[in-house]
């Protein structure tokens, strides 16, 4: 059997590989056709704050989770504190959640949002690879670390 080295970016090029190629034929489209996928609904300043405000977010939470699974990756353990306590990929969900979302908003470009279900389905299909990876380098510690942590989507019932 191969052995399979576990990397700080999982499974992440085989899902942010197709999405970024759908973001970038978006973006031309709506450059050629902006009166039909520009969003214009409210002034530019509005889209230009909402959009900065989820990607400053995003950006913070993936410096901060990235950060912690390469020390994590380095020192062979698995990281269950912090944004991981959270969510099992914080790294995914920063882009999912705000990274693509707030670039869409901020753009104006309304295609852009379908990066959002791109990434998602992506992550989907090819999460249960990293997954496996992980059950077999922690074994049981990983298995009850995934019973208790949403895989990508964060449990909001924890901090209402």
């Amino acid at each position: 059997m191969e052995e399979r080295k576990m990397t700080i970016f999982g499974v992440g090029l085989k899902i942010f590989k197709p999405t970024i190629i759908y973001g970038l034929a978006a973006l031309i489209i709506t450059l050629i056709f902006p009166r039909i996928f520009l969003m214009t609904f409210l002034p530019s300043a509005a889209f230009n704050i909402l959009g900065g405000m989820l990607l400053g977010i995003g950006i913070a939470f993936l410096f901060i989770s990235g950060v912690t699974v390469k020390k994590a990756v380095a020192e062979q353990r698995l990281e269950t504190t912090g944004t991981f306590s959270i969510v099992r990929n914080p790294l995914y969900f920063a882009w999912i959640a705000f990274i693509f979302t707030g670039s869409a908003i901020a753009t104006q470009a309304w295609l852009l949002f379908g990066m959002c279900g791109i990434a998602y389905y992506k992550f989907l299909h090819h999460i249960p690879e990293e997954e496996n990876m992980l059950e077999e380098a922690f074994g049981k510690e990983y298995l009850e670390y995934k019973k208790q942590v949403p895989s990508i989507v964060p449990n909001l019932k924890e901090f209402l």
